[in-house]
């Protein structure tokens, strides 16, 4: 998992975190646009400077590992021989697995226990590994594309496997994000936005790109690919002083000869195990799943961001299938990051596309009037029905957050419901009701939930969070 970047600025805002938790002041992040078309990606973003890469606070702690991603025992180094794999490529064709084979370019695994035992762990039982990897039919077929376009290794397409069981809901203990487990500050610097209506950590096309992004990067640093795998989860600061302790000592500079973190000496052996049993797939008795080439999805650009119950009566998809490719979504609304997006299956975009011509882009979002009350303020009437401020001065042209007792307000008519609705799907409904919360100057993470009489642990886990927040941020808070 990349580290968090932050800049010098920050560094006394981490210590104090790491005391307290408390807040860290706002920081305004330009941040340029990703042009998505046609299932492409191109990316006109500036590259990250030596600087932000080589801040000492990017490696203070190691991330844990994903929620959902298989652990594996700690145990001791023990080098042994390397393995090769073979597989009858026949078994497969036609299929997303004969073209990732004839693309992995990756040196041959270095046994240690490490991979031994994230072997055993995929294979503890017939058929889990296929269960494992069949997590991916919508993710992979464009992870892979874009891989395959870039000219990468084939095992760059694995490597959310690895991080998350591609899972884009997958949160570490520290607050890492996605299938590809992106730190909040990595992101900013990724150019990732993290607005209330989406976290693009957590969308597919735009975190690939990041991803790849970075991996090329250290790439072009280190000139291996195991080194840029590891700086993509160690941070390239510790590796590049690995290599220089090598150096001074007379020692080799590959990965396996670096003293590195224990999490970074699992992590690569477990992206070279899983490549193994792809490989050798036939001779360990393992039926890979069928997941086609074609990626199963289309990016369709909106004039305006709409409301996500719209969405569902124009598509025919249930709530749920709309989070599944759209697992970005955090609110009532689609994204509302320009460009406008909206992605749907292959098998939902003619009927979506034929009823969206007789929708008025006004229609995109409905309102209900609210007569604003005394003592109302704009935050509590949006903190209420699971708006933010901004969408709903946006709804009524409102250049500030002034209201009057006794005028009446637009509001969006179906926010609550589908607001609660999506914080069920991703959590269940063990948090009970929640509102939103918008974050002070002095809270901190512990404040905040000894105020709403819940824990540190479930905000995170609601937040996709770690434990820096700041003043102005929303979070969503249980309240029973």
């Amino acid at each position: 998992m990349p580290l968090k970047y932050f800049s010098n600025g920050a560094l006394i805002a981490l210590l104090i975190s790491i005391a307290g938790c408390q807040t860290i002041p706002s920081n305004n992040v330009s941040v340029s646009e990703t042009d998505v078309a046609g299932g492409q990606v191109s990316s006109t973003e500036p590259r990250m400077t030596d600087e932000a890469m080589y801040d000492p606070l990017a490696i203070v702690r190691e991330l844990g590992e994903a929620v959902d991603s298989p652990n594996v025992t700690e145990a001791v180094d023990d080098d042994g021989l390397r393995i090769q794999s073979e597989t009858d490529l026949a078994a497969i064709e036609g299929t997303i697995w004969a073209e990732i084979i004839n693309g992995f370019a990756l040196e041959d695994l270095k046994e240690t226990k490490y991979a031994d035992l994230h072997r055993r762990r995929l294979t503890h039982s017939p058929g889990f590994f296929a269960d494992f990897l069949v997590k991916a039919d919508i993710y992979l077929p464009y992870v892979w594309t874009e891989v395959k376009r870039r000219g990468l290794p084939a095992e760059l397409a694995l490597l959310p496997y690895v991080e998350s069981a591609y899972s884009p809901w997958a949160v570490s203990r520290m607050g890492a994000v996605g299938m590809w487990q992106i730190m909040p500050g990595t992101a900013r610097v990724l150019n990732l936005k993290l607005g209330q209506t989406c976290d693009q950590r957590r969308d597919v096309i735009h975190s690939t790109r990041a991803a790849l992004d970075y991996l090329e990067q250290m790439h072009a640093k280190f000139g291996d690919w195991l080194l840029a795998i590891a700086a993509y989860n160690a941070g390239p600061g510790r590796i590049e002083r690995a290599i220089k302790r090598n150096r001074r000592a007379g020692k080799p500079i590959d990965f396996w000869s670096l003293k590195l973190p224990r999490e970074t000496r699992r992590y690569v052996p477990r992206l070279l195990v899983t490549r193994n049993l792809v490989l050798d797939a036939k001779a360990q008795g393992i039926e890979l799943p069928n997941i086609e080439l074609e990626i199963p999805f289309k990016t369709l650009s909106l004039e305006a961001p709409m409301e996500v119950s719209l969405v569902q009566e124009l598509s025919g998809l249930s709530l749920e299938e709309i989070r599944r490719y759209n697992p970005c979504i955090r609110s009532w609304i689609t994204p509302a990051q320009e460009p406008y997006q909206l992605v749907l299956p292959n098998t939902a975009v003619q009927e979506f596309s034929t009823r969206l011509v007789s929708v008025s882009v006004r229609d995109y979002v409905r309102t209900r009037p609210y007569k604003v009350q005394p003592g109302d303020t704009l935050s509590e009437i949006a903190a209420r029905i699971g708006a933010t401020v901004p969408e709903l001065r946006m709804l009524n042209g409102m250049t500030n957050s002034r209201i009057v007792a006794g005028r009446t307000i637009r509001v969006p008519s179906t926010s609550e419901n589908i607001s609660k609705q999506l914080v069920n799907l991703e959590l269940g409904n063990a948090y009970g009701e929640t509102i939103r919360y918008k974050v002070r100057n002095g809270d901190s993470l512990w404040k905040i939930a000894q105020r709403f009489r819940t824990s540190v642990k479930d905000l995170r886990k609601l937040n996709a969070t770690s434990n820096l927040i700041r003043p102005g941020e929303w979070l969503v808070v249980p309240v029973n």
